[in-house]
């Protein structure tokens, strides 16, 4: 009795699966490894910091090789499902297109190497040394309430932070007392030095104070683990173990929370981006396959404002990893003659970031299955197409 009913439920799932076809694709990709961002680390430790190849913010050659791997298992995902064909797509099918950033603009064309090797397909991007406006997830509105109603969500979120340990073992790590900004400015520990909010029109919601501080630190010491460094040049080798790196990322996680991950400020600051991706699933003639490629602070917007449940990736110190992707997916109904939404992020693991290895079918990336709160997911992660689109527009216009 039990092996006939484990076939009925394999042959329904069978069924169901079969029954679905995939339509269109669109994906929210961050950029992959890069250098820090900052180019004054100098003054928050007089410990020695390793030296890059490349400019700060830029994409480093492994961070192109590991995009061009990621790239190539999804077309070949995208083949498997039937919504590319095996080979070079037709031109109308595939749109790429990338932030104004060198990292973001890289970082799209090693994904099309490996996606699209050999073909013809172009990488959007505006040829301008400005953030891309539809990218730029900065402060529009001058509304004197919405900076009101803005600035309390930031706020409330800064009051519940709880880095003590973390801002403890940097105050060790760079040995803060020591640094040039203690002598010059007086921050000699984290602990006791205060945030401010920095609210201005035409420019990203921005922190001054312990946490900005931290989180230039932390995302240095990850970005050169990333890169493959010898743990000896990662944070002086005084990184031990992944219980070490779950705390201090905690400082990045919550930098991106304070600054991008509240409902009325997504929905202020990556309104454009929005707007772009509702458009594009308006659009019937839109093409089957798009990639942007923005930044984190794109990520977490979008996903705030759409109103995604919280989550957690497994073998990921972060919410939104290098090279990661949010994966919109319209899959088609035959049998009840619907379209439903599916939204997977794929990802690469820490281990395969920092190892850089090659992704197949036998070493995948990781998939996780993300769900709207007011989009109700079934069983297998599919919900209402129209309930999506509904959402979109409430917070496209």
């Amino acid at each position: 009795m039990a092996g006939k009913l484990l076939v009925s439920m394999s042959f329904f799932i069978f069924l169901t699966a079969s029954a679905y076809d995939l339509k269109q694709v669109l994906i929210l990709s961050r950029h992959n490894i890069r250098a820090p961002l900052s180019s004054n680390l100098h003054n928050l430790s007089n410990n020695t910091w390793p030296k890059w190849n490349t400019q700060p913010g830029f994409l480093t050659a492994k961070g192109a090789l590991l995009e061009g791997y990621i790239g190539n298992y999804i077309s070949n995902w995208l083949v498997k499902k039937g919504l590319l064909p095996n080979g070079c797509p037709d031109s109308n099918d595939v749109y790429i297109y990338a932030n104004t950033r060198q990292r973001t603009r890289e970082t799209a064309k090693a994904f099309v190497n490996g996606a699209f090797k050999n073909c013809s397909v172009t990488v959007y991007s505006k040829n301008s040394t400005k953030m891309d406006p539809v990218f730029n997830p900065v402060f529009r509105n001058m509304s004197l309430e919405l900076k009101s109603q803005i600035v309390e969500e930031m706020k409330q979120k800064l009051d519940n932070l709880r880095l003590k340990k973390a801002y403890s073992k940097l105050n060790d790590l760079v040995h803060l007392e020591h640094s040039p900004i203690c002598k010059k400015s007086n921050v000699c520990n984290f602990l006791h030095a205060k945030d401010s909010i920095v609210y201005e029109i035409g420019e990203e919601p921005n922190i001054n104070g312990p946490l900005a501080y931290t989180n230039s630190i932390v995302d240095a010491f990850i970005m050169s683990y990333y890169e493959g460094m010898p743990t000896s040049d990662v944070a002086w080798g005084k990184i031990k173990s992944s219980k070490d790196w779950n705390l201090l990322t905690r400082v990045t996680q919550e930098n991106q929370n304070v600054r991008f991950n509240s409902t009325v400020l997504a929905k202020e600051v990556a309104k454009p981006l929005l707007k772009y991706i509702y458009d594009i699933f308006k659009n019937e003639n839109s093409p089957k396959f798009t990639l942007l490629v923005g930044h984190d602070a794109n990520l977490n917007s979008v996903m705030a404002a759409i109103g995604f449940k919280p989550y957690v990736l497994p073998d990921q110190y972060e919410v939104t990893p290098l090279g990661g992707k949010l994966v919109f997916q319209k899959w088609h109904d035959s049998k009840l003659n619907k379209d439903l939404l599916k939204v997977d992020y794929i990802y690469q693991t820490v281990k395969q970031l920092r190892d850089g290895d090659v992704l197949s079918e036998s070493n995948p990336p990781r998939w996780m299955k993300m769900e709207i709160r007011n989009c109700q997911n079934d069983f297998d992660g599919f919900c209402q197409w129209s309930d999506f689109i509904e959402i979109m527009k409430s917070i496209s216009y």
